[in-house]
């Protein structure tokens, strides 16, 4: 739980970045965490060590479990928090570190650094930083990423058909941020990687909207509005490119209307 934890905070801070007062140094010393936390995961082959074992465990936890408490008094309430897997939480936190230094201006001009900034912790270097925010790797970092967005969605797929509607809202949440950050580093780099982030939108749209399916199949009428409305605005004017069928948007007003009918009955 740790690791994730940890890139769920780094993920979620660089939203008040601006706010907080991050600087571009502490932001480029959370590149390497976050890069790490990137890499496949690969299946273990043969007898692992405790820490082994421990260490693969951790990596592809899926926090959405309900109390035990909910099984005891047979409530129907839901997990405490939901933090996605490493997979998928490692490349979010590493969009969106990307995305606050293309904000700034500084990814761009990274590359041309004769020394490190100030302030850069001593975990990493400048050598580090220079090849995560290469274009190279970016681009082979976005095309990963993408991938991970599209098996996270059916992953949230599997899990509705063995009726794991918590589990499967984590999954479409979680693709749907990754998604989201990808398509805010494609806007702040000016469509510099606009090829390898083509798609994201229209898995943004679906997963929110199944999000908002989830929630309605939970009777959590507010969530399944608030990922409606998600969808339905990702939706908008999105490009043909993106191969977005209507039929999609119109079960998502679908859903928003049952969502806004249960919502008058309670």
């Amino acid at each position: 739980m740790i690791r994730i934890s940890i890139l769920r905070i780094l993920a979620t801070l660089t939203h008040a970045a601006e706010s907080c007062g991050v600087t571009n140094a502490e932001i480029e010393s959370f590149l390497r965490i976050a890069y790490t936390a990137s890499y496949k995961i690969r299946q273990p082959e043969g007898r692992l060590a405790p820490f082994e074992l421990i260490s693969y465990a951790e990596r592809n936890v899926q926090n959405a479990e309900r109390p035990e408490c909910a099984h005891l008094f047979h409530s129907d309430i839901g997990p405490p928090h939901r933090i996605a897997k490493e997979s998928v939480l490692g490349p979010t936190a590493l969009a969106r570190l990307l995305v606050v230094l293309a904000q700034r201006g500084t990814l761009d001009t990274i590359q041309g650094l004769k020394k490190a900034p100030s302030g850069l912790s001593s975990c990493t270097s400048l050598a580090h930083v220079q090849q995560i925010t290469h274009p190279d790797i970016i681009r082979r970092f976005l095309t990963i990423a993408l991938d991970r967005v599209n098996a996270c969605i059916e992953q949230g797929r599997l899990d509705v058909k063995v009726n794991q509607f918590y589990s499967a809202q984590v999954s479409f949440t979680s693709s749907a941020e990754l998604a989201a950050a990808l398509m805010a580093l494609d806007t702040h780099t000016k469509g510099q990687y606009s090829k390898e982030i083509q798609g994201a939108r229209k898995q943004l749209v679906i997963a929110l909207g199944n999000a908002s399916q989830m929630a309605l199949n939970q009777e959590k009428s507010l969530e399944a509005l608030s990922f409606g409305h998600g969808a339905l605005s990702a939706a908008e004017n999105i490009p043909a490119s993106e191969g977005l069928h209507q039929n999609i948007v119109e079960k998502i007003k679908l859903r928003i209307q049952k969502a806004q009918e249960s919502m008058q009955k309670s």
